[in-house]
């Protein structure tokens, strides 16, 4: 592996972390609580293990549990549109996706039975399905018995008659239920029953996964493109220049912990809700800190908001602690904000942009020499 062109990476470990992000979204809507893809992830395996799956489909099974609710940030109720963003998503990963269309489809119930469906992909939609309804991390005896009763009746959902032997199988075992309410036993499941499959990817590849996220936080892929001018002008070493772009795609994804209603209102926020907003940087960092080989880009993504005077948010670091590419990826982030259509307001022209970063370096809250620098960049 050429360490200056290539990294390590594991889909996985990839999706587990973001994960959490996309449970965030997934509960505004259905009320699903913590750690609920990773429950879909550990029952789904479950279910392969006893059907015998081998390997790479155990893996394969766990990357779809966890992006299961992918789209749904963007497609919201529209369920047709959610399994096409999906598809369209996830063609870029690096796995074969075609039997999670099934699965999309079968949760959504687009007409399908259950004839109609691979086996592989009712695991997760039976694993998704429960937990949704009844929320698998509950520690509660009669919750326990109305899955079993539910799972059972026909007039309520149809399940594949094996399915239903297996998890009565599993729900005999009191340490099941109890793994169910453990993040930690889950983790340790999931790596325990997959091999390592790290593959070995080129930075540009893994910017075309990356991409895809950005479109969850930003309408385009106007932040990658901005990174990767002022990653030229500044001429950026090859691995500099990737790592700061992918780290451009992903410094908003903390933003999935935030309540689109905020985000998007139109009106002035309360002091609670911009309280919550700057809260964002700090779940960009919880969840890119997690990912194998994501230490440069976790370290330049979570410091997008703070700003040379101390007074940026959610960690106040001080100059001292913010380096060029800290500062750049800051400005590229406003720049880009500035420039792009938003809820509430308008794309500012460049003018008026650099009019506002003219002011803000004017107070000692971005470089001036930076923001000069822009104007060259970016006339």
């Amino acid at each position: 592996m050429d360490k200056k062109r290539q990294m390590n990476f594991n889909l996985n470990n990839f999706l587990l972390s973001l994960s959490n992000a996309f449970d965030e979204v997934e509960s505004r809507y259905f009320n699903t609580s913590k750690n609920h893809s990773k429950r879909v992830a550990y029952l789904s395996l479950k279910f392969a293990l006893e059907f015998n799956y081998k390997q790479d489909a155990l893996f394969d099974i766990c990357a779809y549990s966890l992006m299961h609710n992918i789209a749904l940030s963007q497609a919201k109720e529209d369920k047709e549109k959610f399994c096409n963003l999906a598809n369209e998503y996830a063609m870029k990963l690096p796995f074969d996706f075609k039997e999670q269309i099934d699965v999309l489809k079968y949760q959504y119930d687009f007409n399908l039975k259950e004839y109609d469906i691979p086996l592989f992909s009712q695991f997760i939609y039976f694993a998704n399905h429960i937990d949704t309804k009844f929320d698998l991390s509950k520690n509660s005896v009669e919750n326990r018995t109305k899955i079993l009763a539910y799972i059972k009746d026909k007039e309520n959902i149809l399940f594949s008659s094996d399915l239903v032997e297996c998890f009565e199988e599993f729900a005999q075992t009191q340490s099941f239920w109890l793994d169910l309410q453990n993040e930690n036993e889950l983790l340790t499941f999931i790596f325990s029953t997959l091999q390592d499959k790290t593959i070995v990817l080129d930075f540009e590849e893994l910017l075309e996964i990356t991409s895809i996220f950005t479109l969850f936080t930003n309408e385009n892929l106007n932040i990658i493109e901005n990174a990767s001018r002022v990653a030229e002008f500044y001429n950026f070493e090859h691995k500099d220049k990737q790592t700061f772009m992918i780290a451009a795609s992903l410094c908003n994804i903390g933003k999935l912990y935030i309540d689109e209603k905020i985000l998007n209102k139109q009106n002035s926020l309360e002091d609670n809700e911009y309280e919550e907003i700057k809260a964002y940087p700090y779940y960009t960092k919880k969840v890119l800190s997690n990912i194998i080989g994501f230490n440069d880009i976790c370290s330049y993504a979570y410091k997008v908001q703070e700003q040379i005077d101390a007074n940026g948010y959610p960690f106040s670091l001080e100059a001292k602690d913010l380096s060029l590419k800290d500062r750049s990826l800051a400005l590229v982030n406003i720049y880009t904000a500035l420039t792009s259509n938003k809820p509430y307001r308008k794309a500012y022209t460049k003018k008026e942009a650099f009019d506002i970063l003219e002011q803000m370096a004017k107070e000692n809250r971005v470089d001036e020499t930076i923001v000069n620098d822009f104007k060259e960049i970016f006339k």
